[in-house]
């Protein structure tokens, strides 16, 4: 599923969380910032659903709490896009170049 933006419904099936959760952690992580539509539907980028992977990760695994995840996010250097994300594009890119050589 690629898509440009997900409703919270999305978000909730693919983080198996109910949405009611998202929504509290939406109003008490400082870095996470949806998109509110002229109704006020809540609209996710791929960034955020990225972001709220990585809370529920440092929720469930890490075990921190919300101040905890606020403190390691403020302190954490790493962009909002995921690493994984940046070396599936460049080995994407290197797989085209490598077609092309053929």
């Amino acid at each position: 599923m690629n898509k440009n933006f997900y409703n919270i419904d999305d978000i909730s099936q693919l983080l198996g969380e109910q949405k009611h959760t998202i929504r509290f952690w939406e109003s008490r992580i400082k870095k996470l910032k949806v998109i509110r539509t002229q109704s006020g539907h809540r609209l996710y980028d791929y960034d955020n659903l990225l972001l709220l992977k990585k809370i529920k990760y440092l929720l469930d695994i890490q075990k921190l709490t919300l101040d905890g995840v606020n403190d390691y996010l403020s302190k954490s250097k790493l962009k909002m896009k995921s690493l994984d994300h940046s070396i599936f594009n460049d080995l994407k890119d290197l797989l085209g170049i490598l077609k092309k050589s053929k």
